[in-house]
């Protein structure tokens, strides 16, 4: 008899959870959908404590944890790879990466001056001051660092030009 009683008091709440879901405006349905949920799973979880059976519940959860942080593990091991995609996706610009090399149009033939403009340096820098200038530059924008191949390329192609152009000289 009191299953019947429940079944019918679930029915009745799913009837006026419907009705108000309908009358609700679209931008506040996923709130209340997601309070609803939260309230029904915290109902479930008490009348699983008053039957007795909570003990599988408290395993499933376990599981789902446990599963989830190997998820995790390797979803942040991923991560690095993704987020160029990630963030054209969200549309977000990445202004601390944009450079010169960057917002110019593609041209495969690298100027001296291009190449001092990328790695920041003087017409005048050392062989020191060009390898550190890179290093600095290829730190932040290496493709494992969320760069991109084309950027680390140019910055590759810039530090090998100057090098080159100092032992020339």
């Amino acid at each position: 008899m009191p299953y019947i009683v429940l079944i019918i008091t679930i029915g009745i709440f799913s009837w006026l959870a419907f009705q108000k879901l309908q009358s609700t405006a679209p931008k506040e349905r996923n709130k209340l959908l997601r309070q609803w949920i939260f309230i029904g799973l915290a109902l479930i979880a008490i009348l699983l404590a008053m039957t007795g059976r909570l003990h599988w519940v408290g395993a499933a959860i376990a599981l789902v944890l446990a599963v989830a942080g190997q998820l995790l593990k390797i979803f942040a091991r991923y991560l690095p790879l993704a987020m160029p995609y990630l963030l054209k996706r969200m549309g977000v610009q990445q202004g601390k990466t944009q450079n010169a090399a960057q917002q110019q149009p593609e041209s495969s033939v690298l100027t001296p001056e291009e190449a001092q403009r990328i790695l920041n340096v003087s017409q005048t820098a050392s062989r020191n001051e060009i390898i550190g200038a890179h290093r600095k530059l290829i730190q932040k924008l290496h493709p494992d660092q969320g760069g991109n191949d084309y950027l680390a390329s140019r910055i590759n192609a810039a530090k090998e030009l100057l090098i080159k152009k100092l032992e020339n000289s």
